[in-house]
């Protein structure tokens, strides 16, 4: 099997510091403030133990490295500069399909997704999950399941193609449709993001008032991203954002768009009572990976599973493909801890339970 492989080296780097996406300036910034770059590791993740394949890729950070940390060889096709950008995305992307490839594989978020649109003709695609966001059909689950997929494609399974979505934030900062591109088909590829009504359900409202009502006398309580979550902020303190993690203590808004680090210091003045709030991503069932990378495997550690409280709409959950919430903490030995069966308030006094799976 031909592959090709892209590595954006500045995806997702800016997610840990809040940043809300690693475009542009986004990255240097990350970068000035000592973020890791983390896509490489990712696509190592995915490109070990496949079986045989060739890798047409970019020199470098562009793919080079990572094909040779997984154990492959590869024949580099495009010179990547040291810094690169989304023309440089373009500029491998054309090269590699030019090389006669099965399947270009990147590892980006929606934003070198985006990239990919008219630059790879009727080349599948398959993402890497190495972004801030990733609401496009197109990603893998997780680096393992991309691992997965991979060397199912490489012991002969068949491709089969589908058109997949590819949704970024466009610059009002509404999720938008950009275009589609062709990717493997099959349970180990998420689905995209869908674009809900936020909390207008009724009973669903009522569940963020009276969540909001049981955090008043909580010490410290980390509230996630997303619609729900703001309505439980909005009812719990009048404040909040929409795409940032916040921090409550007492009922009062402790840290706004909190990044990792600032969580990690008011998690260790309040060691006993935290709490930590997440909502699901409709269309995907995404708890942590997405969006919220800020809250890291230490953060999750330290406040624990049984501190964990989910909010959604029965409707979003009754959607879900898989009827399963998904999490790619960036720390396998840790998704697989926070496996299992849980309860998922959806009203008053209303709960599902849900399986938590490793994406």
């Amino acid at each position: 099997m031909r592959l090709g492989l892209i590595v954006n080296p500045r995806a997702g780097i800016g997610g840990p510091l809040a940043l809300k996406g690693s475009d542009g300036a986004l990255a240097g910034r990350a970068l000035a403030q000592g973020a890791q770059a983390l896509a490489g590791q990712r696509a190592v993740r995915a490109l070990t133990g496949i079986g045989h394949v060739e890798i047409f890729t970019a020199s470098g950070a562009m793919g080079q490295a990572a094909a040779l940390a997984a154990g492959h060889q590869a024949i580099v096709v495009h010179q990547a500069p040291p810094v690169t950008t989304a023309a440089d995305t373009v500029a491998a992307a054309r090269a590699v399909c030019a090389a006669g490839i099965d399947l270009l594989v990147f590892a980006g978020g929606d934003g070198t997704a985006r990239d990919l649109l008219g630059a790879t003709g009727v080349v599948p695609v398959l993402g890497i999950p190495a972004g801030v966001k990733m609401h496009s059909a197109v990603f893998a689950t997780s680096p393992a399941a991309a691992a997965a997929l991979l060397g199912e494609l490489a012991a002969g399974q068949a491709l089969r193609p589908l058109a997949a979505e590819i949704i970024d934030r466009a610059a009002d900062g509404a999720a938008t449709l950009f275009g589609l591109l062709p990717a493997p088909q099959g349970p180990r590829r998420q689905a995209a993001k869908a674009a809900g009504p936020g909390t207008a359900n009724a009973d669903l409202s009522a569940a963020c008032a009276a969540l909001a009502r049981e955090l008043t006398d909580c010490p410290l309580a980390i509230i996630g991203t997303g619609g729900t979550m703001l309505a439980v902020k909005q009812a719990l303190a009048g404040d909040g954002t929409l795409l940032g993690v916040d921090v409550y203590a007492g009922g009062q808004l402790l840290a706004r768009d909190a990044d990792e680090g600032r969580l990690w210091q008011v998690l260790a003045g309040t060691p006993v009572g935290a709490r930590l709030v997440l909502g699901v991503i409709g269309g995907q069932g995404f708890l942590l990976g997405r969006g919220n990378q800020q809250l890291s495997a230490r953060i999750i550690r330290a406040v624990g599973r049984p501190a964990l409280t989910i909010l959604a709409g029965a409707d979003k959950l009754a959607g879900l493909a898989a009827g399963q919430l998904l999490v790619d903490s960036g720390d396998e030995a840790l998704d697989q801890a926070l496996a299992g069966q849980i309860a998922v308030r959806t009203g008053p006094r209303r709960q599902m339970m849900m399986a938590v799976v490793p994406a």
